[in-house]
């Protein structure tokens, strides 16, 4: 199964706080993707030497995206505001971009890793293939 990594887990790795062997067996082995969500965020927060290595990651791994972006944006505002409808207090950006995970998931197929455990509550309400990873 093609799986993609969330910003998490991409964080850990590249912190050296999870081996990158053990983030492929949670994968299952398959091939790993990236999604252009996860590339954004990881661009935006990378400073200093992280910079080239997160270049260099954009550059190396084929990206992951849904067959329609223009319907996950739909989804994710119709998404948001009844999963939690005090969504706008809590950060709208980040969680709009959770949920265009999530929703990237289900619409590709594909295993999403995180270390983030609120996925699991978009998962009760957009079922996706979700593998929680614990640094």
């Amino acid at each position: 199964m093609i799986a993609f990594f969330d910003t998490s887990v991409h964080v850990d790795l590249l912190a050296g706080r999870l081996s990158l062997e053990d983030a492929l067996q949670a994968a299952g082995g398959g091939p790993v993707r990236l999604s252009p969500v996860v590339a954004s965020e990881l661009l935006r927060g990378a400073t200093g030497p992280a910079v080239a290595r997160v270049e260099e990651l954009v550059k190396r791994l084929a990206p992951i995206e849904p067959p329609s972006w223009r319907r996950c944006w739909i989804d994710a505002g119709r998404l948001l505001p009844r999963v939690l409808p005090h969504h706008e207090e809590l950060g709208l950006t980040r969680l709009q971009n959770d949920a265009l995970l999530a929703l990237t998931a289900r619409h590709t197929g594909t295993l999403f890793l995180t270390a983030d455990g609120h996925f699991e509550t978009l998962r009760a309400h957009v079922p996706f293939a979700l593998k929680l990873l614990r640094s």
